[in-house]
């Protein structure tokens, strides 16, 4: 996925439309349109998804008025952390269930604080930058890729939110401003300065939003045409607010009317075109429509084109006794390289199977580990996933977990992947779900990680979970977790011992950062495992990411001292993150068979900067032992 600077560059970009206004359409006695991001959740997901099928390529987080003071007169001030952070959870969320590229963007609006010449002195102006940065670093913990400073009435407000954003942030910033509904071609001049201090300020692009029309922000485009020093983004109103029965409505103009506009925006040098006020889904769609006409590059396919040459047929089942390309090289001792993906949450799987073609031009990566459903939460399976993957010619290891299906359910789905090439899995017990409040009250659990081991084995042997015969059986190699950070280490210990007891082949770690527990779990088995193992590699891009994993996910630690580490680092964290990680997958060569890297959220091809342009070959790895049969 391009940086929305450089899609910038290469052509238009479509923006969203009305969120707010969606919003409160459907929960009309909502008394904060931003408390939705706490109370209505799923409207919020639902208000965006709905943008990005109608074709918009930045969406903007519902937080446009989540600062102190507006959150103040709605008794909400001790929330405004919560609310901003959970604006761009609901954002990241959309943009992965639809699978597109799609740029979240924070939104930042005007405190509504008086502002007039006489209330602008410095501290008057360091309140204004303490509550904008307080919102901005809210928003830019949780992973916005830019920032829009917009509906400002005042240049001098805009620009002190202007200084906030950049004080804790590098990511992009559009600001822009809005004009009274009383406009006359002599107001040009007033508009030229006003953007013109914009322009002069650290911004990418300069604005205009919630105009009282499409037709205003054309006049408006015309009186400034000397004025391009930066791109501009251009996002009216639907139309004239009406009042109606205590309620607020807009006109509904044909979406045709709307693809006018854009023609007309691009004509007069507009490079983003989005909507504000009461623009719905119909008019985003039309807007789209006449960007794709201009620039036919942002029409992108489904999935690149070497999957839909794939062969059709699956792969042939391997031989019998023989070892999948996978087994067979841990039972050569050659070092692993292995990438773990999440599949999409909805059905588009472009941003998965981009990163794999991705991998297969790296030349470097020996298979995809792919995640079932993970931390609970519903994704495309992970068997089907590993299939689409193996089409393109990546070996894959799947997790499969007892919570989700009976034992027959995962002994049906299990044949099928065979049948479809799939010829390594991993087991795991998975965590429970939240349904309902009580955490696994909807899950099966028939058994777990240890007993799923010896289901499998059985089912290699050719017998199903009852004891039935299974006419030509599969001969899966069995992978199965192992923490050597775990809290009670004698307990894990011992369950790791009955899954290699029930006929696992390998393992593959928790997540750890520094060699001490891996060494102390080692000294228990005598300084050797006795299958070989894979070390987790992440290359942690932020110290709130530290923070949060090492408090609230179980079995993960991340040490003290690289949390300081991170959090000294500011905006480098993420260099310090890969840095670390670059560093455990050099010395896993003598330690370990090989490694799996967790590819960062929203960029998994960014995983590739952790392994070496050509693996190596270890003769003995510590971690290694008997070879990795697949148990026939």
């Amino acid at each position: 996925m391009q940086t929305f600077l450089e899609k910038l560059d290469s052509g238009w970009i479509v923006g969203d439309g009305g969120t707010g206004t969606m919003i409160v359409q459907k929960h009309p006695r909502l008394h904060c349109i931003e408390s939705a991001n706490l109370e209505h959740p799923e409207t919020v997901v639902d208000v965006h998804l709905a943008f990005i099928a109608a074709g918009a390529q930045i969406i903007e987080t519902n937080t446009f008025g989540a600062n102190r003071f507006k959150l103040e007169k709605r008794d909400l001030a001790d929330k405004m952390h919560a609310i901003n952070s959970r604006g761009v959870k609901l954002a990241r969320e959309a943009r992965e269930i639809s699978g597109k590229d799609v740029y979240i963007a924070g939104s930042i609006g005007p405190t509504g604080l008086r502002l007039d010449p006489l209330h602008r002195d410095n501290a008057a102006r360091e309140v204004l930058l303490e509550a904008f940065r307080e919102q901005a670093e809210a928003l830019d913990d949780r992973g916005v890729d830019l920032f829009i400073v917009e509906t400002f009435s005042s240049a001098y407000e805009c620009c002190v939110a202007i200084d906030a954003v950049r004080q804790i942030s590098s990511q992009p910033i559009i600001a822009s401003l809005t004009f009274p509904d009383e406009w006359s071609p002599s107001m040009g001049g007033i508009h030229q300065q006003l953007l013109g201090a914009l322009a002069s300020s650290q911004v990418d692009v300069i604005g205009l939003n919630c105009i009282m029309g499409p037709a205003m922000i054309v006049d408006i485009l015309e009186s400034i045409q000397s004025l391009r020093p930066k791109p501009i983004c251009v996002q009216p109103n639907v139309g004239v607010p009406v009042a109606r029965d205590e309620a607020v409505s807009y006109p509904s103009p044909n979406p045709e009317y709307f693809a006018k506009f854009a023609r007309s925006a691009i004509q007069l040098g507009a490079k983003i075109i989005g909507g504000c006020c009461g623009t719905r889904p119909e008019h985003i769609e039309a807007i789209a429509k006449v960007v794709r006409e201009h620039d036919p590059a942002s029409v992108r396919p489904a999935a690149p084109s070497s999957v839909h040459q794939a062969p059709q047929d699956p792969l042939p089942p391997a031989p019998e006794g023989g070892l999948s390309p996978f087994a067979q090289k841990l039972a050569d001792g050659k070092f692993i390289n292995c990438i773990q993906l999440d599949p999409p949450k909805g059905t588009n799987t472009e941003l998965c199977v981009s990163a794999v073609q991705r991998f297969l031009e790296a030349g470097n990566v020996d298979a995809v580990d792919v995640n079932s459903n993970p931390m609970a939460r519903l994704h495309m399976d992970s068997l089907w996933m590993s299939h689409e993957i193996e089409r393109m010619g990546m070996e894959t290891v799947p997790h499969i977990t007892p919570r989700d299906a009976s034992l027959m359910g995962l002994e049906g789905a299990l044949l099928g992947a065979w049948r479809a090439g799939i010829r390594n899995v991993l087991v795991i017990t998975g965590d429970p779900s939240q349904v309902g409040g009580n955490p696994g009250a909807h899950d099966v659990y028939q058994t777990d990680g240890v007993g799923l081991v010896k289901v499998i084995k059985e089912l290699n042997e050719g017998f199903d979970c009852v004891g039935n015969k299974v006419g030509d059986p599969p001969s899966f190699c069995i992978g199965v977790a192992v923490n050597p950070n775990a809290e009670d280490l004698d307990r894990e210990i011992d369950r790791f011992k009955q899954k290699v007891d029930n006929g696992a082949d390998f393992a593959m770690t928790q997540v750890f950062f520094e060699w001490g527990c891996w060494e102390r779990f080692l000294d228990r088995f005598g300084g050797k495992l006795p299958i070989p193992a894979l070390i987790a590699v992440w290359p942690l891009t932020s110290y709130r990411l530290a923070v949060r994993l090492h408090n609230e996910v179980p079995g993960i630690i991340v040490p003290d001292s690289y949390q300081q580490e991170l959090e000294a680092a500011g905006k480098g964290a993420r260099r310090v993150g890969f840095d670390r990680a670059r560093q455990l997958y050099a010395e896993s060569k003598d330690r370990a068979a090989g490694v799996y890297v967790i590819a960062p959220f929203k960029n998994p091809a960014a995983a590739l900067e952790i392994l070496e342009t050509t693996p190596k070959t270890a003769d003995e790895h510590s971690g290694a032992g008997r070879p990795a049969a697949p148990g026939a």
